[in-house]
């Protein structure tokens, strides 16, 4: 029988780095357990979805990196995803009484704003996973008023609260959260139920920008590998990436 993970066993703590998921990916390919755990108060090229940069100011934020081999083939990664995007839903609505909504495919909102993302990197060995480096940014103590640039679409715990917030209590209530719904994801539970509850598009008519087109249809689910189900006036396609605007707020039709 195999051991479940525990995420977090060992935890790295750092004051200014590159990248948390590039420390956690040479980890892993020096053979590291999964569980290990890599932080940061700055990250100085830290990234997100599509290259993107995900930049903070030093020592107000949750910026942390996982190193996990599940037992799963490659569709796993998706399923990371959708796991750690409910954990960080579930710790904002248990601990500070918020009400998160997840948008496709790795943002956590607050108000319409984005307010968390997940970065995942993997490696792949034939059909398994080698290993899953899960990257998780969440903007805590400031305000985005040092950001103005950002404002209409980001948002921080600290402005949505009014105050901040325990950034260590946080972090130790996320670990647990994560340690829990991982081992529920290894024992076959793909968290489908908890990750719809929280996806606000479904049933929603969208714009959806891809890399080579914009697509404008019905959000209508989201599979397993982690693709969203648009449809279209006369089809349905399948998704994998893309930037996602909410065109029109239908009545939901779970016919």
């Amino acid at each position: 029988m195999n051991t479940l993970p525990l995420i977090g066993h060992r935890i790295e703590r750092y004051m200014v780095v590159a990248s948390t998921n590039d420390l956690v990916r040479a980890a892993a390919e020096g053979g590291a357990p999964e569980g290990l755990v890599v932080t940061a108060e700055e990250q100085a090229a830290g990234r997100g979805r599509l290259g993107r940069k995900w930049i903070v100011p030093r020592g107000t934020s949750l910026q942390l990196s996982i190193l996990l081999r599940p037992p799963l083939a490659p569709i796993a990664g998706a399923r990371v995803v959708r796991m750690a995007a409910v954990a960080v839903a579930h710790v904002l609505e248990q601990h500070l009484h918020l009400t998160p909504v997840l948008k496709w495919p790795n943002d956590v909102l607050l108000g319409g704003r984005k307010c968390a993302g997940i970065l995942l990197e993997s490696s792949l060995s034939g059909d398994r996973v080698d290993y899953i480096v899960l990257g998780i940014g969440l903007n805590v103590n400031y305000t985005m008023r040092v950001y103005p640039e950002l404002a209409p679409r980001a948002t921080t715990l600290q402005d949505v609260v009014g105050h901040e917030v325990d950034c260590a209590a946080l972090e130790r209530a996320l670990l647990v959260e994560l340690n829990a719904l991982y081992a529920r994801l290894v024992q076959g539970d793909v968290l489908m139920d908890e990750y719809r509850a929280r996806l606000k598009l479904l049933g929603q008519t969208i714009r959806v920008a891809t890399a080579t087109e914009i697509l404008q249809g019905i959000a209508r689910d989201v599979s397993d590998d982690g693709a969203l189900i648009l449809e279209l006036d006369n089809r349905s396609v399948k998704l994998y990436a893309g930037d996602v605007t909410i065109l029109q707020e239908n009545a939901l039709d779970v016919s």
